[in-house]
């Protein structure tokens, strides 16, 4: 069994508590050509105003739109509450049908609702760009998520739970900075562990490597994908991994279909994914969390919890958007019955 969580964490009533950006996803898929002809670096996310986000939009009119629900921790937070764990979510949304669709989705899903709600701007869009191979480029409007507050931090849910987690993307203004760091420290006040994933290999390009490396040392859990170790470490996988490992008590580097390499207590696991066929990558590194947080919720072995989580992931990018197959929590259920560390 893991014993990453003490008894006394265990107790805790909610899993994870979740502060970040609350989006509604647009989402076509096109080619690369396309991104070229608007500038676009392919793979990675970029900030845009409203206007440029419509202009996209009309020049690429006659392509189907899907809309769904967004946001890096939202998908984490829907991931582990269809496998029927709990979670409060925290962010701002606009007075407008986004922000109604939003509410109305963490309703159904049983997740808490600790949205803010303003007049003075509208609730952020991510324009999710999906070429012909599957990779997704995202074109976001923040909106409304800029305005968060440390007056908004639902600090009784983070108490409550055995893990608070947030992602890169909560650095853009320095109010949302100050928020983060605030509901870091309340946690390690309150014995909370603390998840955190990098998000994007823009977010280290915006901000600096050191910026995300001196959060790493408030931070027990640290996600990040094969781009963002290049860049924050100089290498990927297996080796990514081993430098991670001097940062953070548990770390996981998502390599796509190469699997995942897990660090704790400076041994590395490689945990091998499904062969799938990719139909869309958005929200991949999402469920893995989902999956891993919702298995270390339960106290299952490490390894084990990566296994839920290579599976979500594998099975969100078999979909457009980020959806997962009916049944899965089933699935995630019965391979529990293979885990040789209990």
């Amino acid at each position: 069994m893991s014993t990453f969580l003490s008894l006394e964490q265990q107790q805790h009533k909610i899993d994870v508590t979740f502060i970040e950006n609350a989006l509604v996803d647009i989402l076509l898929k096109t080619s690369d050509e396309k991104l070229k002809l608007f500038g676009m670096q392919k793979g990675i996310m970029q900030l845009v105003d409203k206007e440029t986000q419509l202009n996209i939009l009309k020049k690429l009119s006659n392509i189907p739109v899907e809309i769904e629900l967004g946001g890096s921790a939202s998908n984490v937070a829907r991931g582990i509450a269809i496998l029927g764990g709990s979670a409060s979510y925290s962010s701002v949304i606009g007075h407008d049908e986004y922000g109604e669709k939003f509410s109305k989705r963490l309703k159904e899903l049983n997740i808490l609702n600790r949205l803010q709600v303003v007049n003075s701007d509208a609730t952020g869009t991510c324009l999710v760009i999906v070429t012909l191979d599957g990779e997704r480029t995202m074109n976001t409007h923040l909106g409304a998520c800029r305005k968060y507050q440390k007056e908004f931090i639902p600090f009784d849910d983070i108490r409550a739970s055995k893990i608070f987690f947030s992602t890169g993307y909560m650095l853009d203004t320095q109010e949302q900075i100050d928020s983060l760091h605030a509901a870091m420290d309340f946690a390690l006040l309150n014995n909370v562990k603390i998840a955190f994933d990098v998000a994007d290999a823009f977010v280290i390009q915006r901000h600096g490597v050191q910026t995300i490396l001196d959060l790493f040392s408030k931070t027990h859990i640290v996600f990040a994908n094969s781009a963002e170790a290049e860049m924050l470490f100089g290498c990927h996988g297996l080796n990514a991994a081993k430098e991670l490992a001097k940062y953070v008590e548990i770390g996981m580097i998502k390599d796509g279909a190469n699997g995942s390499f897990l660090c704790y207590q400076e041994k590395i696991t490689h945990i091998p994914t499904n062969k799938v066929t990719v139909v869309d990558t958005t929200g991949a590194g999402d469920m893995y969390a989902a999956g891993f947080l919702y298995g270390l919720c339960r106290n299952y072995s490490l390894e084990l919890s990566c296994q839920i989580g290579s599976l979500l992931a594998s099975d969100t990018v078999t979909h457009m958007g980020v959806r997962l197959s009916a049944g899965i929590e089933n699935t995630c259920r019965r391979i529990r019955a293979f885990d040789w560390k209990e």
